[in-house]
């Protein structure tokens, strides 16, 4: 069985690496970083978004963002806007691959370079595991069902799926 690290690397790290290879795969780069800094930032800090804890702890990996008003007019824009909308508002806020990290704007417009921000999160979460490690498990394999005849055979996660319907395990 696979440590949690390793399932890390194959599921998150490793795929992120591949699609920051195609600069029009930066909305999906983003979408998939985004609850992995979460998930680190929620456990570092032990408190919900846009709380003074969490900001304080999301500054910490993110410094350019320079302060807690920043903080939440990042997080409110791309966490809810990418993640719930699948949109950015284009009079306000951009992703592009020539911008900086973070760039916010004197008049609150704000870009992030889609990978130098994934990038930014796998080396934190890489660098401090235990802490990504310290909020819900992911997923463990458990067991390698063998596929009816003619069918191939899959892994089983724990609470991802169900046994086949024959009942074998």
């Amino acid at each position: 069985m696979s440590s949690s690290r390793e399932n890390f690397e194959s599921w998150f790290g490793e795929p992120l690496a591949r699609l920051m290879a195609d600069e029009n795969a930066g909305f999906i780069v983003v979408m998939v970083a985004f609850p992995l800094l979460e998930r680190y930032v929620r456990s570092k800090s032990k408190c919900e978004p846009n709380t003074p804890r969490f900001n304080q702890a999301l500054l910490r990996v993110l410094p350019e963002l320079q302060d807690e008003t920043n903080a939440n007019l990042f997080w409110a824009i791309f966490r809810h806007g990418i993640l719930h909308n699948v949109a950015l508002s284009r009079e306000t806020h951009g992703l592009s691959h020539t911008k900086p990290i973070v760039e916010i704007w004197p008049n609150a417009k704000v870009w992030m370079n889609p990978n130098l921000f994934a990038t930014r999160v796998l080396e934190t979460i890489r660098s401090d595991f235990s802490s990504f490690e310290g909020g819900v498990p992911l997923p463990q394999p458990q067991q390698v069902f063998e596929g009816m005849p003619g069918t191939p055979s899959y892994v089983s996660y724990w609470g991802t799926a169900m046994p086949p319907k024959s009942g074998k395990l």
